[in-house]
């Protein structure tokens, strides 16, 4: 194996075995300032239109990053993430939606949750897996970029409980972890990404500093998964989206072949 390969085969083995997986400076700088600027200009966008459609949830997370700029469409194709993906979810994996997170003192998603629906509640009453035990299906999970540096607690990391994608059941819902469970905080640098299994108990500690936080977050499933893109039923991509797409990018936003239900 290559040196690339052994690196994918070991980021597939960690995801499946702690229910995440960090990658260290995958997106270069000028990317990440450029992106960086566009959440900012999309934030105030939608603030000022109070519009529907450019969504702003909790004002903290805002939708549809991929109809904005193209940047933020390359993300989704980056390398070696996007092979990773490949191996966890399978070859006809899509995007289910790209939001920003834009996190400012005294705010945060600190509620603990999980991002689906809870897929396997039976192992809640089967014994705790061994060491090397094949590892659980996963149908969807979260890729979070990291545009801003949040290298220490204050500034409102991700947390999450290391091998919960495994439980069986979902954490409460609330910014207390029960008792016996340990969270670990992701501390990242701008450019360094965080894949996280859709089961993996997690949430965003508060931010206790004047640093504003700068997440984009592309979450992607197999392709029964449904994608959501709000107004949902009404929901039209546009046009400047798809022109002069590849291949690839073209299945990511959704387009597959016909299947067994239509």
């Amino acid at each position: 194996m290559t040196e690339e390969a052994d690196f994918i085969a070991a980021a597939v083995s960690e995801f499946h075995d702690q229910g995440f997986v960090l990658l260290r400076s995958v997106v270069s700088t000028e990317l990440i300032d450029k992106l960086r600027r566009l959440v900012e200009r999309r934030f105030h966008e939608a603030t000022q239109l109070c519009d529907d459609e450019l969504d702003l949830v909790r004002d903290v997370s805002i939708m549809r990053m991929f109809e904005y700029d193209p940047a933020f469409r390359e993300i989704m194709l980056i390398e070696p993430v996007y092979t990773i993906i490949e191996r966890i979810l399978g070859p006809d994996f899509h995007m289910i939606s790209q939001n920003a997170l834009r996190t400012p003192r005294g705010n945060g998603v600190v509620k603990w949750h999980i991002d689906d629906a809870l897929f396997f509640p039976f192992l809640d009453q089967l014994p705790a897996p061994t060491t090397g035990s094949d590892p659980l299906p996963c149908f969807s999970l979260n890729m979070m970029l990291a545009l801003s540096d949040i290298e220490e607690q204050r500034f409102g990391p991700t947390q999450i409980v290391a091998g919960s994608h495994r439980f069986g059941r979902v954490p409460e819902h609330s910014a207390t972890l029960q008792q016996g469970f340990m969270a670990t905080s992701i501390l990242a640098a701008g450019g360094d990404i965080y894949i996280v299994n859709s089961q993996t108990w997690h949430r965003g500690a508060q931010n206790e500093s004047d640093r504003i936080r700068y997440i984009l977050t592309t979450a992607y499933g197999r392709r029964f998964i449904s994608q959501r893109f709000y107004p949902f039923l009404n929901y039209c991509m546009p046009s400047d989206v798809i022109v002069g797409a590849s291949d690839r990018l073209l299945r990511l936003l959704g387009l597959h072949e016909k299947g067994p239900y239509g």
